[in-house]
């Protein structure tokens, strides 16, 4: 699997690339071309076409939830493919895939922040919209977690029901892929393991939403990565330099801007 950083809060000194209070992932693996959310705006977009990579080829969405610093970048992706049907592109064969409440906090509606919104049906019009609360393999080894039971801890104000994680069986164990981890990074763990039959977590990368946390539940939440043998993560968007700062102390954390590339077997 290789991944690239379309957009990330963060972006590294040269690379003449955007960066905004957003996450978006450009992936590829076995035949799929695979966008994992899409930023606010349309910064993913001018990143990708800096990056040379052609979102004309991409064969699947998917949208970790519906806030709008994961969504709000789609309207621009919709209004871009409009433009490229001119040119022959067909679209009934891009799936859209979420969990079926990802557009239900606006009444089946998508906002940027720009009194710009699309319908649902608007989107069935470009794309195969597939919602799914429940597990699906999307190849031979990268899973659509679906949603993700809340077993331990309480449920915090800002969680995000329609939340859905991304994991990767590869040759050294899980690499979990979360958008904002509103659900509890130990869920998303927990659930994956379930889902995958795999134990060993190797890596975690996205969002493990962490800002304003007090430090005894981040050193919570290092202790337990410790016990799992994770071997690094790598998180952004959501999680503050004190947090990375703390959970260095139990596990390796690796750097994400936006930009950067990584495979795994």
């Amino acid at each position: 699997m290789e991944l690239t950083v379309l957009v990330d809060n963060n972006t590294s000194a040269g690379n003449c690339l955007i960066s905004e209070h957003g996450l978006s992932f450009y992936i590829k693996e076995e035949n799929l071309k695979l966008l994992f959310d899409c930023g606010s705006s349309d910064a993913f977009i001018k990143n990708a076409y800096n990056m040379q990579i052609d979102l004309a080829d991409v064969t699947d969405i998917i949208l970790s939830h519906g806030h709008f610093d994961h969504i709000g970048g789609f309207l621009r992706l919709q209004a871009l493919y409009k433009k490229f049907a001119l040119s022959g592109v067909e679209f009934n064969s891009k799936k859209l895939i979420a969990h079926p409440d990802v557009f239900k906090p606006n009444d089946g509606e998508i906002y940027n922040g720009e009194n710009f919104k699309l319908t649902v049906e608007e989107i069935q019009k470009f794309f195969n919209l597939v919602l799914l609360k429940t597990p699906k393999y999307l190849t031979s080894k990268l899973v659509y977690l679906g949603e993700i039971p809340i077993t331990y801890g309480k449920v915090q104000k800002d969680y995000s029901p329609d939340e859905i994680a991304l994991a990767y069986k590869s040759k050294d164990g899980l690499v979990i892929l979360s958008g904002c981890s509103h659900s509890g990074v130990k869920n998303i763990m927990e659930h994956a393991k379930y889902v995958t039959g795999e134990n060993r977590i190797n890596t975690i990368i996205g969002g493990l939403y962490l800002i304003n946390k007090t430090e005894d539940e981040i050193n919570e939440l290092g202790k337990y990565l410790k016990e799992q043998n994770v071997e690094r993560i790598f998180p952004c968007h959501c999680t503050d330099l004190e947090a990375k700062i703390i959970l260095s102390r139990y596990v390796k954390v690796e750097d994400v801007c936006t930009g950067k590339k990584y495979t795994w077997e």
